[in-house]
């Protein structure tokens, strides 16, 4: 099937689907938060309390981050549940809130999401020596969070340089986790093999069809992309030339909003495209090899 075709049954078929994909997008989002502040929190109190005692750093540190870890696999079992239920509205079948957490039933899931934690290992070493060694993404080391509000309120370009390493760290977990888009479609529908298996399954098909994938993702979201490009432009120029305009700028922060709200909708019509592009291409590849 054609990249246009493909767009074009996408658009038709979605337009009930991507309410519920934002939906439960929302849903994700707010589990995600809660979960990795209360993690956070428990980790902190957890190592805090090992703290007390003469030569136990090591293993407080140790500690914190076992916990860390345990929330960042808990975070990607969700995720897993998020493409689940996407891939559930593109075959108009019953979703239920619960089908979120249905990785937690689910061995092939647990292990994908402990071995999705290495990538993202990978990202942040990346990330610590870029910062530390490119003069461009540099970043003075924050001992506390008055150490970081500090130099927030002091240095009048610290907003361009956390915005700088904020796109770096997004551009560096598309590149390392993009190969791995259709893994999850895998290990959901392959009910009877182990996670390595639906891994090599995904990491071949998204080389088969890489540059197809990217042409439907681009006809399908382009505009929308168009309008957030142009509502952050605007925002931008509203900020740096009419601060003193008291009615421009709340507008301004009408434009963000918007921007947010319209970025929000594509990330969960991405998602839910990811699905349709998946299954619409599977499901050719099971008629070819059964004719």
């Amino acid at each position: 099937m054609k990249t246009l075709e493909l767009a074009k049954n996408f658009s038709a078929s979605s337009r009930f689907a991507v309410p519920r994909a934002v939906f439960i997008l929302m849903i994700y989002c707010f589990f995600c938060a809660f979960l990795s502040s209360a993690m956070t929190g428990l980790a902190i109190t957890v190592s805090s309390f090992f703290l007390r005692y003469q030569g136990a750093s090591s293993f407080s540190i140790l500690v914190f981050l076992l916990i860390e870890l345990l929330s960042l696999a808990l975070i990607f079992i969700l995720h897993y549940g998020l493409f689940l239920c996407n891939l559930r509205f593109v075959r108009n079948q019953p979703v239920a809130l619960n089908f979120l957490f249905a990785g937690l039933r689910q061995r092939r899931a647990r292990r994908g999401a402990a071995f999705f934690i290495f990538p993202l290992i990978l990202c942040m070493a990346v990330f610590a020596v870029v910062t530390s060694q490119v003069e461009f993404f540099s970043l003075p080391m924050f001992q506390t969070p008055e150490q970081f509000m500090d130099f927030i309120k002091n240095d009048p370009d610290s907003f361009r340089k956390l915005l700088r390493c904020y796109v770096m760290f997004l551009a560096l977990l598309f590149i390392v986790f993009f190969p791995f888009t259709f893994v999850w479609s895998f290990v959901y529908d392959n009910t009877k093999q182990n996670f390595l298996k639906s891994l090599a399954q995904g990491l071949k098909f998204f080389a088969k069809n890489v540059f197809g994938f990217l042409a439907f993702e681009f006809v399908c979201h382009f505009r929308k992309a168009f309008f957030i490009l142009a509502f952050n432009v605007l925002h931008a120029f509203i900020y740096k030339k009419y601060q003193s305009s008291s009615n421009i700028y709340s507008l301004g922060s009408l434009i963000s909003f918007a921007s947010f709200a319209l970025t929000f909708y594509t990330a969960a019509s991405v998602i839910l495209s990811i699905q349709f592009y998946y299954d619409k291409l599977n499901e050719d590849t099971n008629k070819a090899s059964s004719n």
